[in-house]
């Protein structure tokens, strides 16, 4: 009899486990071009009420020269003017342009001898969320010496940069005339029936 109830266990084996879920890495262009970055971070802020759907204007709205805090722009002036002071050329100002959207992310590339960026900014499904990923991709030593100063403060920077985005698109568009889109009001248009002003 016992010699049966062994033989029974042998056969069924060990008790099933519960399956693991997968863990798979987080989808952005960003990590398309440089799917083993040597520096990345992801940063993740609300819109804050802000309906506007296209990422290429999320994107140019996160790095715009207005959107930078108004201490760093005193810095750059007091350093544009002592440059002046010494009759030097200042660097021009970096502008990122948007390369390509695909669905609902911007990709920005900045590319140059030491350095390969990408920069991912994408709304989360609902719209209530805004997701920017930076990955970097050293090409020699000199980037990585480079770099070592910005990986300390990169994603805080971008992320006051990405919180500051809605106050800019609100400003654009007070200024343009026209009343920049919310989530509440458009929620409240269609349960008023009304058409909202993207229809």
């Amino acid at each position: 009899m016992s010699e049966n109830v062994q033989a029974d266990r042998a056969d069924t084996g060990p008790a099933p486990s519960a399956p693991t879920p997968s863990i798979t890495a987080a989808s952005s262009l960003a990590l398309r071009d440089i799917p083993i970055p040597d520096y990345c971070d992801v940063v993740i802020v609300p819109t804050r009420g802000v309906a506007e759907t296209d990422p290429r204007v999320w994107a140019d709205a996160i790095f715009s020269h207005e959107n930078t805090p108004l201490r760093k722009r005193g810095m750059l002036a007091v350093r544009d003017e002592a440059i002046r002071l010494f009759d030097m050329v200042p660097p021009p100002a970096k502008q990122y342009v948007v390369d390509e959207v695909v669905g609902g992310e911007a990709l920005i590339r900045d590319d140059d001898e030491k350095l390969s960026v990408r920069i991912g900014v994408a709304l989360l499904p609902g719209g209530e969320l805004l997701q920017v990923t930076t990955a970097v991709k050293y090409r020699s030593v000199r980037g990585r010496i480079a770099f070592a100063p910005r990986r300390l403060m990169h994603a805080s920077a971008v992320n006051t940069l990405a919180r500051r985005a809605p106050t800019t698109l609100r400003r654009r568009s007070m200024a343009a005339g026209a009343p920049v889109p919310t989530v509440t009001g458009q929620a409240a248009r269609r349960a008023l029936g009304r058409p909202s002003a993207a229809s």
